[in-house]
């Protein structure tokens, strides 16, 4: 039977500072020095009408947009809010909820696809769909859209069966962010609605219910109380999930500020969670500034993703930082340094054929991987079929770029794929 995990909360008050948004104190710790500049060394591109054959046609009750009206044929492959790398350098790739908000995305079911991006040629297979996210046993306690939900809606798309009895879960019932998967083969999945952590075997069944966030609801919780006010705004949840060396903690982080924080003046500050899985774990909070996506490079050092919310030409701040947590007292500042900038890649081969300098000036870039000691992958949510990195009206493709550091990382090997 599989060890289920349990989050039970208890404050610790460590931080992770902001260069930007909270200046450290005096009595923050050292910062990293500024490594070797990093260069652009393949990209490689999934168009985004790639659709998965033979799968339900979505889009119902979304508009597209003039470069792609709604309905689509298909099922998307898109949205890439959580990667894996495997050793023969393919990819599983994790849609987020669909077309960007709950009551659009009714039709779109959550999925796991594999990718194999090739950098000679500069195109990225869609290889196949592994799973669908269901829940077959019941461990969701309240209707999903696709066994009652779908009945109260006014009308549905023809030919389309209410209920279903697969229990395929959609982007009505969650909002997947962040993926990992650990040493027995199981998938963690964090998500935004609860926000909840998901737990699933290989071929995407939950094995458990939703695991709440410990004092934390968004108003996309389904089990809100009457009176009962969230803390957490919509779309502000488990965004990133880095996993330990040894594969046996997790640490999913917040993307918004919960309620009480920004009471307490600490607007600026974003909670990381400690989940230990072991049976039933334990779980820890620090109130800390994380931005987006983070994963391990050891067990003291992260690279985090940050950016702001400008696309195209609005796009300014697009940064890979490299953080350390050795010798940070409680309350104090995560030491930081920046890695990548990811608004002017150096590239002299012009691998993106952009020229000298490559950018990538996406609102969503909600994916790094490590190759190896030296090398990271770096992938865009595209958010099909949204329009505006590259040009006002040029769709965004699912984009995948490697960049070469300037200097290796101190990789811990069981976080390399092997």
């Amino acid at each position: 039977m599989t060890p289920r995990t349990t989050m039970a909360a208890a404050v610790c008050g460590l931080s992770l500072a902001a260069i930007a948004m909270s200046a450290p104190s005096a009595s923050a710790a050292r910062p990293i020095p500024d490594p070797a500049p990093a260069t652009l060394v393949g990209r490689s591109i999934l168009p985004a009408e790639t659709y998965v054959p033979g799968s339900e046609t979505s889009g119902h009750w979304t508009t597209g947009n003039a470069q792609i009206p709604a309905p689509y044929p298909g099922q998307p492959v898109q949205g890439f809010s959580g990667t894996h790398r495997n050793p023969d350098g393919s990819y599983l790739v994790m849609a987020d909820n669909g077309y960007g908000v709950q009551v659009n995305s009714q039709d779109f079911n959550l999925a796991v696809h594999l990718i194999r991006p090739d950098t000679a040629t500069g195109s990225t297979t869609f290889v196949k769909q592994v799973f669908n996210l269901s829940d077959p046993n019941h461990y969701v306690p309240w209707t999903i859209w696709r066994d009652g939900g779908c009945a109260a809606a006014t009308s549905l798309p023809a030919g389309y069966s209410c209920p279903a009895p697969d229990r395929i879960l959609t982007g009505w019932d969650f909002d997947l962010e962040s993926m990992q998967i650990v040493p027995d083969g199981t998938f963690w999945i964090g998500e935004e609605f609860g926000p909840y952590l998901l737990h699933a075997d290989a071929q995407g069944r939950l094995l458990q219910a939703p695991i709440p966030t410990p004092g934390v609801t968004s108003p996309s919780n389904p089990t809100l109380t009457a009176g009962q006010v969230p803390n957490l705004p919509n779309s502000k949840g488990f965004e990133g999930m880095a996993i330990s060396p040894d594969g046996r903690t997790l640490y999913p982080m917040l993307e918004g500020v919960v309620a009480e924080d920004k009471a307490a003046g600490l607007a600026s500050d974003l909670r990381v969670f400690t989940v230990t899985l072991r049976g039933k774990g334990a779980e820890q909070f620090a109130d800390g500034f994380v931005r987006y996506r983070m994963i391990a490079v050891n067990k003291h050092q992260f690279l985090v993703i940050e950016r702001d919310g400008g696309q195209g030409a609005t796009a300014a701040f697009k940064r890979i930082y490299l953080v350390d947590m050795r010798g940070v007292a409680d309350g104090g500042y995560l030491r930081k340094a920046l890695l990548v900038d990811r608004m002017g890649v150096p590239d002299p081969a012009n691998v993106g054929g952009f020229g000298a300098t490559f950018t990538f000036p996406f609102v969503t870039i909600e994916d790094v991987e490590l190759i190896d000691k030296q090398t990271i992958a770096v992938m865009n949510d595209n958010n099909f079929p949204a329009m505006g990195g590259r040009g006002p009206d040029v769709v965004d493709q699912n984009e995948y770029i490697e960049i070469r550091l300037g200097t290796p990382l101190q990789v811990d090997h069981r976080l390399l794929a092997h």
